[in-house]
């Protein structure tokens, strides 16, 4: 019961993030943030150069989606674990669905709404 409970969760809120990142060209700039902070911590242990760069990189692509084509506050300023962990695992289904050529997350979060 807790593992649907946490499910559940997730899926709320991956639905939460997806509400606030709706532009399309918001989330290409969202999608090469998280792969430069997943890079940013990478190279926490070898590069402290490198990880801050990439770090900033992050905040720089996130934030001029937000701003400039969203035209809202990154939603980490309201809830910062939920932007942290969403946008994280948002990334991770989209990085699957783009090497695989198959739909994953909206059918996912569909199986919610049925719920």
């Amino acid at each position: 019961m807790r593992l649907k409970k946490f499910i559940h969760r997730v899926q709320r809120d991956l639905d939460y993030y997806l509400k606030e990142h709706q532009n399309k060209t918001n989330r290409i700039l969202h999608y090469f943030a998280f792969m430069s902070a997943f890079m940013a911590w990478l190279f926490l242990f070898y590069s402290l150069k490198a990880t801050l760069i990439l770090a900033m990189l992050h905040y720089l692509l996130s934030w001029i989606g937000h701003f400039y084509f969203e035209g809202n506050k990154p939603a980490s300023f309201r809830y910062p674990l939920i932007g942290f962990y969403s946008g994280f695992t948002w990334f991770f289904i989209k990085t699957i669905e783009i090497a695989t050529g198959k739909e994953i997350l909206n059918k996912w979060l569909n199986e919610k709404r049925e719920d």
